[in-house]
């Protein structure tokens, strides 16, 4: 600033808010203040002499609720659930429903008031109504993370069941079995062993990953480095052909003829 000049005032004039370009954004990292403003109603309070305006509750109490509840929200949990223990291992999403479902709302909350930062360049490029915009994202503030609780909540249940069904009856093989009397089942590996009776054991679910495919548990062998020209390294494939070559040499007969496909015809 020494020896470049840098913003003139003095050939601007005074501040006038009228005198604005359109899309004029603010720094990405706060574009959800941009969007809280945006979108909060033009609500004024009136304290006697005192007026607290409208971009008092988007611009700074709405910012300040949501930083205390992010540096809060561990002591709350722990006084909720009564869990007092130290931990150090992370715990699956899906063990922990309520909390998977808390930051899913988060995220959509944070989501709504980011997008709605800039929904006058998305209304000017679709060419869509920004009123309609700004009661789209108000709509969306509202109903969006109580939505992604309830969605995120049966999600991580189902989860749940699906890692206990597998612990209980076993992996799906794929195999069609029939019964006796006529019934079709698929064959499942129980992973806890079975019973006398052939029933498969059931384990206890210790908060891991569970297989949920065959090859899981080592059933299709270990993977192989290959390419998109040759699947299979080179090596394997000359053995495989080697192996099929002297499968040949044994199935021909002396003659010289494979004795594949049709059978021969007697010979007189």
């Amino acid at each position: 600033s020494g020896v470049f000049q840098i913003n003139p005032v003095w050939n601007y004039g005074p501040y006038n808010p009228a005198q604005i370009s359109t899309f004029a954004q603010p720094d990405f990292y706060i574009f959800f203040l941009e969007g809280s403003l945006r979108l909060f109603p033009p609500w004024e309070i009136y304290l006697g002499n005192y007026t607290i305006p409208a971009g008092f509750w988007p611009g700074a109490f709405l910012p300040g609720v949501m930083f205390m509840l992010l540096l809060m929200y561990p002591m709350i949990e722990r006084k909720l659930t009564g869990d007092t223990a130290h931990h150090n291992l992370l715990q699956r999403p899906r063990d922990v429903p309520v909390r998977t479902s808390l930051g899913m709302m988060a995220v959509v909350f944070f989501t709504v008031l980011y997008v709605s930062g800039f929904n006058d360049v998305i209304a000017y490029y679709f060419d869509v109504s920004l009123n309609g915009m700004t009661w789209a994202g108000r709509v969306a503030l509202l109903l969006g993370p109580p939505l992604a609780y309830y969605v995120t909540y049966r999600v991580c249940l189902g989860l749940q069941r699906a890692d206990r069904a597998v612990l209980e009856h076993g992996v799906e093989t794929g195999i069609i079995k029939r019964l006796p009397h006529g019934e079709f089942i698929e064959v499942h590996q129980p992973l806890g062993g079975a019973d006398e009776h052939g029933h498969a054991r059931p384990l206890e679910y210790q908060g891991a990953p569970v297989p949920k495919r065959m090859n899981k548990l080592g059933y299709a062998g270990s993977p192989v480095p290959g390419s998109l020209t040759r699947p299979d390294p080179p090596t394997e494939t000359a053995a495989l052909e080697a192996a099929h070559h002297d499968g040949d040499g044994e199935d021909a007969d002396t003659s010289g003829h494979e004795l594949a496909g049709r059978p021969q015809q007697p010979r007189e």
